[in-house]
């Protein structure tokens, strides 16, 4: 086999994190006293993108991020409340609401069957990522879980992989590959490391960015040719 090592991100790689996110929102929101509409989630939508993006540069950390969006997400909409109570019901309702994206658990039970090795590696909450994976089942398939609250790096950070290879016990760089649906997160992280990556392009998006992944996939199936089980 080429690999005997994957790293799988979690949120929009392994779980349909976009499709559970305005459910998500509508329901925390609606505990504040908060009618949520198509432009106010929209607007979130674009202040968390932006955080994370500067999360991932180093600019903000994941704690100031979680309790700052739902600030700004008052200002820009209008309404009030308590920032961080919001993003705690959120947190808890993205997890209630977690759905496993098409194929997902077939190409896990192929991995297995084949002996590759697999490990959870994500940037998210880590209240919410112990709720989405007990929720979808998917913490039956995975003894290796590494989550950026707890390892205290985030991806793309080469600390946080570094973290990872060492928890793991070490394995073969040249062997190990990435999967995620995150540019600069997954895909610039593994490149980051050395090594190979893997980019989940469900959405079917343009990649305009100046990293550039190994491989390309829009169906979780097709790491089974990558891999040379298929």
């Amino acid at each position: 086999m080429r690999f005997d090592t994957i790293l799988f991100d979690l949120d929009d790689t392994l779980i349909d994190f976009s499709g559970n996110e305005f459910k998500a929102l509508e329901e925390a929101t609606a505990k504040h006293g908060i009618e949520l509409t198509e432009d106010m989630f929209q607007a979130y939508r674009m202040i968390n993108r932006e955080l994370w993006n500067n999360m991932e540069k180093g600019i903000y950390t994941k704690k100031e991020i979680l309790s700052l969006r739902f600030d700004l997400f008052f200002v820009q909409t209008g309404t009030f409340g308590d920032a961080s109570q919001l993003n705690h019901d959120y947190l808890i309702a993205m997890g209630r609401h977690a759905k496993k994206n098409d194929g997902i658990v077939e190409t896990l039970e192929v991995l297995k069957e084949a002996g590759v090795r697999v490990a959870l590696v994500t940037n998210g909450a880590e209240m919410a990522q112990k709720i989405k994976l007990a929720v979808t089942g998917l913490d039956d398939y995975f003894e290796d879980i590494y989550i950026s609250d707890i390892t205290g790096f985030a991806k793309p950070d080469v600390k946080f992989f570094g973290f990872v290879e060492e928890a793991m016990g070490g394995f073969d760089k040249s062997k190990t590959m990435i999967v995620g649906d995150g540019l600069a997160s997954d895909i610039q992280g593994g490149i980051n490391y050395g090594i190979s990556t893997c980019w989940y392009n469900h959405h079917k998006t343009t990649n305009e960015s100046a990293i550039k992944p190994d491989y390309v996939i829009e169906h979780m199936s097709e790491i089974e040719g990558i891999i040379g089980i298929k």
